[in-house]
């Protein structure tokens, strides 16, 4: 027969530890709660992202301060697997750009465009892109958001063109065309403020 006594210390025993239990998943959820609102702050200022349903995406997402510069090169990346597969040209075009834009001084961001070429991103990455550089787009300034639009066209065009086409004809293949015209129509032309 089991004491009183020590029953009422084996029960307070298993309270105990479920309280402990309890407490430690409070802390836990508390610690990821600010971790996560931490990597939104980071992520918002080294975006400029203001509308925080975007930053909330592209953390679901896996990005974060150290990983989203490759997210700005997603359109040419797109462009380059358009055709169903990445040519060597395509590569170098794609991997010129990311050079340029000092993607290569980021090694997570860069490691994640190597991944990219590799194996075509999900088309979910396409809609958060696109999500993605609407808000950029209308936060900036015109003249820098029109400047930056421009500057994308160009090494976006670079790269479907890098393959060449049949003899030097139809450059652009249409798949490439249609990936293009998106990028034009995610990043409309800005009146000038």
């Amino acid at each position: 027969m089991i004491e009183p006594d020590n029953l009422h210390r084996r029960g307070q025993a298993l309270e105990d530890q479920y309280f402990q239990r309890v407490d430690q998943e409070l802390l836990k959820k508390l610690r990821e709660k600010s971790e996560r609102a931490e990597r939104l702050a980071e992520l918002t200022k080294a975006t400029g992202v203001r509308d925080e349903q975007v930053a909330n995406h592209l953390i679901e997402a896996g990005f974060d301060a150290s990983n989203i510069a490759a997210m700005t090169l997603t359109p040419i990346v797109f462009v380059a697997w358009a055709s169903g597969s990445v040519t060597p040209e395509e590569r170098k075009g794609v991997m010129s750009a990311a050079l340029r834009r000092g993607v290569s001084s980021n090694p997570l961001a860069f490691r994640l465009l190597e991944q990219w070429l590799q194996r075509r991103p999900p088309r979910e990455m396409w809609h958060l892109w696109k999500e993605y550089a609407a808000a950029v787009h209308q936060d900036l300034p015109a003249e820098t958001a029109n400047k930056l639009r421009v500057r994308l066209l160009e090494q976006a065009r670079e790269v479907a063109m890098a393959s060449g086409g049949v003899l030097g004809v139809e450059k652009i293949c249409p798949a490439e065309q249609r990936v293009l015209d998106e990028i034009e129509s995610t990043l409309p032309v800005r009146a000038e403020d």
